[in-house]
Formats: structure tokens, sequence, C-alpha cells
């Protein structure tokens, strides 16, 4: 009996060969048996994903907005000594503060949920490009507010935007991409993430938070720019007859000596696949869709209640309650620092080198430390050893530092990356959706309760229930969480349509 043999490019750029499969038991057109990848070009791939990329860094200044602004619009001493001079003056509560920080997860949750529908009715360039728009509108409304409510609707409006890109880039990095090059530009958007949020602390430690939204206000001008110098996604094109523009596509992000008949084909026989079994409401209780969507979904809840954007948000006000002689706002930018460095390694060192499942484990690991530390911390400090620790007032800089190396390494782009690889493609649209507005709610759960859990738990209580939620994810990665690494999309299609995963 003739057998099919096929064989594919891994992260490390090593060909695998797949095992034969008799040809009686393919059903569908078979894809070309081998595409030789070692011919594209890698600099417009990474272009096109950094172009896409540069939405987080908007979602990432927008995220760390609340912290380096906090001092100043409760104008607690040490903030900007301008602001007190400025003719539209705020002053906000411990409340008021905490809905500024929420509310961007409110907009995103919508922006997520449209993501997906957007995305595959207009195309994931198009959208991108769409959403420069309530960008700039948001962060006006925030630049000339003259009262909370402006604030908490800007906030809504840029969460909105922020949703919607979180859903597509993702989608567009891994599909313009090669195996080669997944692992690499998959953390694009995390490293663009944690760089957005380093460059609003920076801003944070000599800027007045005005200043810093109308910057915020021109950021998305150059994320426009970029989106026109690169090709829609060939899958999506292909997926809408385009057929034409796809090959203009593909030559663009292949470059010239690259042969890209082999991919059309295989991208046409995929498309043709997904119309052919389109999918349907009761396809979520399938294994093959069910399976990667609830990963996807713990992976987003798992980095959430780490703690991750709580501490975020909350940053300069942490420092502030362990009583932190030094600048606070300079501490969150070190934080930040760290976290960009954390992220550059693991994309460019760790990612080639690990498996998945490994990084996910350790960066929760160190989460875990982290997080007891601070907790141990904040238990003396708030009991009668407050004095014996003034001599550990390093203790929550440290770990913070720990923590945000933790969430470089993996915590911060690992659910992401695995979502966008473990998807069915015919799904990705909605199962992108969904996953990303899993991690807003999260998000706002999260950030929303913060001072509420100290006031029930107290500050130690607070980052014990952190630590023990990174211990259940180190435990979700060793007996739950598939491997993605060196797998093709039907390798782990497969996998998900038997009893394990």
């Amino acid at each position: 009996m003739e057998a099919l043999n096929a064989a594919f490019v891994g992260d490390d750029g090593k060909t695998v060969v797949i095992d034969s499969i008799p040809s009686s038991t393919v059903q569908v057109t078979p894809l070309k048996p081998e595409i030789d990848y070692s011919t594209a070009r890698k600099r417009p791939q990474i272009g096109a994903a950094l172009a896409a990329a540069f939405s987080a860094f908007l979602l990432g200044t927008t995220l760390g907005w609340s912290s380096p602004v906090q001092p100043q619009l409760q104008q607690i001493a040490g903030a900007n000594e301008t602001t007190l001079k400025m003719m539209w003056n705020i002053r906000l509560d411990d409340d008021q503060m905490s809905w500024v920080g929420s509310l961007l997860n409110i907009g995103a949750l919508f922006g997520a949920l449209c993501g997906g529908f957007l995305m595959d009715t207009f195309g994931r360039r198009f959208i991108l490009m769409t959403m420069t728009s309530p960008y700039i509108i948001g962060w006006l409304m925030i630049s000339l507010a003259i009262d909370s409510s402006m604030l908490y609707v800007g906030r809504i409006i840029v969460g909105f935007s922020g949703g919607v890109c979180s859903a597509i880039a993702p989608c567009y990095i891994g599909e313009i991409s090669t195996p080669t090059m997944r692992g690499i530009v998959g953390f694009f958007f995390s490293v663009n993430l944690a760089s957005g949020l380093l460059v609003t602390s920076l801003m944070g430690l000599w800027m007045d938070w005005r200043w810093i939204s109308v910057i915020c206000t021109i950021e998305p001008i150059v994320f426009l720019i970029g989106l026109f110098f690169i090709p829609e996604s060939p899958y999506y094109l292909i997926k809408k007859g385009r057929q034409d523009d796809a090959c203009g596509a593909l030559c663009w992000l292949r470059g010239s000596s690259y042969n890209i008949k082999s991919e059309l084909y295989q991208i046409e026989c995929r498309v043709q696949e997904d119309d052919k079994e389109a999918y349907q409401l009761s396809d979520l209780y399938q294994p093959w869709l069910l399976k990667p969507i609830l990963i996807g979904v713990v992976l987003m809840t798992l980095q959430q209640f780490s703690g991750l954007n709580a501490l975020s948000f909350n940053a300069a006000e942490i420092f502030r309650v362990a009583d932190f002689t030094f600048n606070r706002l300079i501490c969150v930018v070190i934080i930040n620092a760290v976290q960009v460095l954390s992220v550059v390694f693991s994309s460019t060192v760790l990612v080639k080198t690990f498996n998945r499942r490994l990084l996910f484990i350790t960066s929760e690991g160190l989460a875990c430390l982290s997080m007891l530390c601070m907790g141990l911390f904040f238990f003396n400090l708030d009991t009668s050893n407050a004095q014996m620790m003034a001599h550990f007032k390093w203790v929550p800089l440290t770990s913070m530092i720990v923590f945000f190396a933790a969430i470089g390494l993996g915590l911060g782009a690992l659910p992401w990356l695995i979502s966008s690889e473990i998807l069915p493609p015919r799904f990705r649209g909605p199962g992108s959706s969904i996953i990303a507005f899993t991690n807003f709610a999260m998000s706002f759960a999260v950030t929303k309760t913060f001072v509420d859990m100290q006031r029930v738990m107290t500050h130690a209580g607070v980052f014990w229930f952190y630590a023990g939620v990174s211990f259940i994810g180190i435990l979700f990665g060793l007996f739950l969480l598939p491997e993605t690494k060196d797998r093709t999309s039907n390798q782990i299609q497969a996998a998900f349509k038997t009893n394990g995963t």
C-alpha cells in the first residue's frame, strides 16, 4: 500500500520527518509533502511582525499609564509639583483610581469579543489600521479630562482598541511567519508590550500626566504608518478568493528567491478544508476544539491571577506602602526594564533552545517564589516585627524584579503564543476572541479587587494568594499543558482529537 511521507521545519531550523500515513486514510486533498523554508527571507517577516506587534506597544503604554500617574492624580506626597498648578486639577480617591486602572479592561472585553469577527470579515491588517482612530479619540479624552468621568470613558475607548488588537495581532503574526521564525516573532507581541510599560514609566519620572497622555495620543499614528508598508495575511486573502493578492503578499514576505507555489498550495488546501468543515456551535463540545479553548482560557486565568496586571498597575503604590525610601517611580522603571530584557533574552535564546512547557513551569516557579517573599515581608511589616523589617526594605524591589523577570521569561508571552498555536485554523478568529476576552476579564477582576483584597486579606494575604495561583500553574504545566514546539498545526490538532492532549 502506498503511503504519504511529510516533513516540516521546526523552530530550531531542523527538518522533522512525520511517520508514514497510509494513503487510504487520507480524506482531504493532500498537502505538498515538504516545503523548503531555507530560502525564505527573514527580514520581511520580522518587519511585518514588528509592525503588527506595535499594537502591543500601544497596549503596554495604556496598561503602564496608571502606575506613574497615580501619585499625581491622587496628589500623594512626592508627586510632580506642577500638577497642583494646572488649570484643570483632578484629584482621585482610592476607589476612583481603581476604576481608572480597571475600566481599561471593560473596553478590552468588548474589543476582544469583536476582534475575531472583524478580522475574519474585513481582514487582519485593515482592522488593525482602523483601531488607530479609537486609540486617538480615547487618549484625547484623557488628555483633556476635567473630571474622573472623562478619564473613565477615555480608558474604556482605548481599552476597546487594545482588546481588538490583542485578538488580531498574534493571529496575523502566526499566519505570516514560517515555522523557523514562529517562535521568535511570536515573542514580539510581549516584547512590545513590555517596552510600552517601560516607556510610560520613564515618562512618569519627569512629565506631567497630561503630557504623557498627549504623547500616547501621537503613538497610534506611528502604528498606522507602519501598517501601510506590510501586506495582508495570505491565508485571509486566499479565503476571500484573492489569489493574486495572496501571491503578492507571499512574495513580499518570503523574498524573490523563494518558491511560493508549495506554500500557496498548502494554504489553499487548508482553506478548502476549513470551508468544507465550517464550525458550528455544537463543535464547542468536541475535544478537538474544546480542549485548546479550555487550555487557552486556563493559561490566561493563571497569567492574570499570578498578579501580573495588579502589580503593574499598582507598583508605585506597593512601594509606598512598603515605606520604600528610594524614588518609587525609579523602582517602577527598574522592574519594567527587567521585564523587557528578560523578554528579549527569552525570545532570542530560550524559546529556540527549551520547550514551551519547561519555560512556562520555570516562570511560574519564579513568580511563586517572589510572591511568597513579598507576602512574608508584608506579614512581618504589619506585625510587631516592623522595626526589624527596616533592614529588609530591599525585599519588595528584589521580589518585584524576580517576578517581572519571570513574566518576561514566559508567563507573559507563552499564554498568547501557545494559544495561537493550538487553536484550529478554521476557529482561530472566534477562538482568539474567547481567549483574549478571558485575559481582559481576569485582568479586570484582579485590578479592580486589588484594593478590596488588601482590606480583607491584608497585604500579605494578597501576595500569598498570587503565590498559590502560581503554584497551581506549575501543576498545570507539569500534567496538563501540551508541548507545541517543533510541531505542525496538523500534528497539534491530531493530538487533540485523541483521548489525551
